[in-house]
């Protein structure tokens, strides 16, 4: 069930996970210790301290606006904004970004943090180090110099390496190049994130309550970032895959008769169930909806068999056929991303590939392309 959007001027929808609350109330009881003074009031350490957690939200919401507003200026269309337990993402549509559009948008949210870690380092260099506002104002500073810096750690998923994924790609040639190289540092840098409190738990010998939430901590982040290096990895198979995509190996040659054809028309389809399926299509051109030019109908061999012979003249092929779905047209000569582009844009079960001068030269099923596109 998707989330519900809120809108707010003209920002890009913003889609907040319960998780959000999650992310503040934990900050607030990291932090809550250290900031308890004397003659300071509990009730008032914990508002500060929870000021200091909805400050993070609003960190990551600076970060992704940033993200939102760069790939906007390089004309990708802005989906909308998720802020959720683990930080947030811009999501985006882009048709054709050039590399340096993608490096530039993948650092604005680290560039954004540093700004920000900027202002509140001057804030809290105009009070006193002890006091309230410079105690708030240090673990503001702190919290966005983490996120600059845990962002442009160079692998995927994240921002650094995202944009070392552009900036490999465009000097090797190959966009999923870079992306297994930055998805296997991605990984790495999981298994770091772990070892690191793990070796300093063994070298202490053990750990106190803090040290074993800290791993705990580490686990699920390691976890966030491994699935987000894996999804990337499946990707770059997929894109290769899409690279691999053309027409000629794709479209399946068929006669296309109408509905009403009878069975005696069929051919080979008419010699049983041993016969290869697939050779003729009916379209059914009555009323076909916009942006198609029919339905599609496969007969069965096996039900067009069962049809005694003397009996097929009379019988129509629709009568043994099942319904593939509406057809749209494209054009031959379409190949990779371009083919799915145009698929993706016309959703159908069933393409008939029509020649320049409108001669079907085959029919291509979404099936066969979904298939293809998983490796099966």
């Amino acid at each position: 069930m998707p989330r519900p959007m809120l809108r707010i001027g003209a920002l890009p929808p913003l889609q907040i996970s319960p998780g959000t609350l999650v992310t503040v109330l934990l900050i607030a009881a990291v932090l809550f210790p250290s900031l308890q003074r004397p003659g300071l009031p509990v009730g008032s350490s914990v508002l500060v301290a929870l000021g200091l957690g909805l400050f993070l939200i609003l960190s990551v919401l600076v970060h992704e606006l940033s993200h939102a507003l760069v790939a906007r200026a390089f004309g990708a269309r802005i989906d909308h904004i998720a802020l959720t337990l683990w930080g947030g993402h811009t999501q985006y549509r882009a048709e054709r970004m050039p590399a340096l559009g993608s490096v530039l948008v993948s650092l604005a949210g680290p560039a954004s943090n540093g700004v920000l870690a900027a202002l509140t380092a001057a804030v809290g260099a105009l009070a006193a180090p002890d006091g309230i506002l410079g105690t708030v104002t240090a673990f503001a500073t702190w919290l966005n110099v983490v996120l600059a810096l845990f962002n442009l750690l160079p692998g995927l998923p994240m921002d650094g390496g995202r944009a070392l994924e552009s900036l490999l790609g465009a000097v090797l040639g190959r966009e999923t190049t870079g992306t297994r190289i930055t998805a296997w540092i991605g990984r790495a840098i999981a298994v770091t994130v772990v070892l690191l409190p793990l070796v300093r738990i063994l070298r202490a010998g053990g750990t106190d309550t803090f040290g074993l939430l800290t791993l705990v901590w580490a686990l699920l982040i390691a976890g966030l970032l491994w699935q987000g290096a894996t999804r990337a990895l499946a990707g770059a198979r997929i894109q290769d895959r899409v690279r691999t995509l053309d027409v000629t190996s794709l479209a399946r040659p068929m006669r296309i008769l109408t509905p009403d054809a009878p069975l005696n028309t069929l051919g080979h389809l008419a010699e049983g169930p041993s016969a290869e399926q697939g050779q003729v299509l009916l379209l059914d051109r009555a009323d076909p909806r916009p942006g198609t030019v029919g339905r599609a109908l496969l007969p069965e061999p096996e039900a067009v068999a069962a049809v005694p012979a003397d009996r097929r003249a009379d019988v129509p092929a629709s009568a043994v056929a099942r319904p593939l779905g509406d057809v749209v047209a494209l054009r031959t000569g379409l190949a990779g991303e371009d083919l799915i582009s145009a698929m993706l844009s016309r959703p159908a079960p069933v393409y008939l590939m029509v020649g320049a001068d409108g001669t079907p030269a085959g029919v291509i099923l979404s099936a066969d392309v979904n298939a293809l596109l998983r490796g099966r």
